[in-house]
């Protein structure tokens, strides 16, 4: 085969894997973005072109995300938790809500369930992040303990489902074969990601004027992370919280906080509250207007700050005080996770207690 003839055929094949072109191409053909065939997302019209969007189950996604249509652009808060995720929900955008292109991207924290699409999106889209973002993408934060506590749990989950089918039948197996093929095709699109950092940063306030709509991004102070970003559409009277605040009608949430500031998170939640926002659509769970909520967390994590410092100071190993510690009068408000107190939660504390008060 003459070397002209292998180029062409390159050339071919190429062409009818557009994703290994261009990443921001859906890389499944015929639309059939999921393991299932089924949409990965739902989307809800919250205001005029701002919509919201959830995990409908049929793939992998694990956070929720905004997308807000402006006259000529669209813009996208939060890229989910793998390309193969984010790229399912750029096809179905087009689809469902709009051929406008994306020129935005804002990552509402570091976090790999929020943020580890931004690899898609090329230098034409404008990513954009707290600059404790950005820093965290340039370490080695795909070795960092969150992201490896979630990656290594995926082969056990697997196996789980694996051992279930065996022992399962009718309608049964066939719903666990669907949740491996889920299960499946996630453990390979972690393998694709390449952590990518905003591309425009900021520290405190940043305010965009585009397509004929306000964007606001606060950072109000650190709390689940040391760089969360409040997306704040003042018009519209909606601020999404990303994983700083969760909640929902009847169901509120604890978050995760392995790497939170959590001496600091209260006073934080109370400049969230300076914000004239009427709903509140948070990382997980559903939108909410309940202010109480804010209430509600800021002093849970009050108390569980202050329990877990007494521990301490006892003399009680990290360990031994996830065992202690007792928040279940919260149990009403956030169910077991509350009487069942997070051992990642309780060590994040002593880290942060050993800075302040060396022992």
């Amino acid at each position: 085969m003459t070397r002209l003839l292998c180029m062409l055929t390159i050339a071919v094949l190429l062409a009818g894997l557009p994703w290994l072109v261009d990443p921001s191409v859906s890389a499944v053909a015929g639309g059939q973005e999921t393991p299932t065939g089924e949409p990965a997302y739902r989307f809800e019209e919250l205001a005029d072109g701002v919509h919201f969007a959830s995990g409908t189950g049929a793939m992998t996604v694990f956070s929720n995300s905004l997308i807000i249509v402006n006259d000529d652009h669209t813009m996208l808060v939060d890229t989910s938790v793998t390309p193969a995720a984010v790229r399912a929900l750029v096809a179905q955008i087009g689809r469902e809500l709009t051929d406008k292109p994306i020129r935005y991207v804002f990552n509402s924290h570091y976090h790999f369930d929020h943020a580890h699409g931004n690899q898609i999106f090329g230098d034409d889209v404008e990513i954009v992040g707290h600059e404790y973002v950005r820093r965290m993408h340039l370490s080695n934060v795909l070795e960092q303990r969150t992201n490896r506590s979630f990656d290594a749990a995926v082969p056990a989950q697997i196996a789980q489902i694996e051992q279930q089918i065996a022992a399962a039948s009718g309608a049964e197996r066939t719903r666990l074969e669907t949740d491996l093929r889920i299960a499946r095709a996630h453990r390979t699109a972690l393998r694709e990601t390449v952590p990518t950092p905003p591309n425009v940063t900021y520290s405190d306030t940043m305010t965009i004027h585009k397509g004929g709509r306000e964007v606001q991004l606060h950072f109000v102070g650190r709390g689940h992370t040391g760089g969360d970003t409040i997306i704040f559409l003042p018009a519209e009277g909606i601020a999404f919280t990303g994983d700083f605040l969760l909640g929902a009608p009847g169901a509120p949430r604890l978050s995760y906080m392995g790497d939170a500031f959590i001496d600091e998170w209260p006073a934080s939640l109370g400049r969230l509250k300076e914000l004239d926002f009427d709903l509140i659509v948070p990382g997980h769970g559903e939108p909410f207007r309940e202010r109480e909520q804010i209430d509600l967390y800021q002093q849970y994590l009050r108390e569980l700050w202050a329990q877990v410092a007494d521990l301490r100071a006892q003399g009680l190993s990290a360990e031994d005080a996830a065992g202690r510690v007792d928040m279940s009068r919260y149990e009403a408000s956030y169910g077991s996770r509350a009487r069942n107190v997070d051992p990642r939660a309780v060590t994040r504390i002593y880290e942060l207690l050993q800075i302040q008060m060396p022992i």
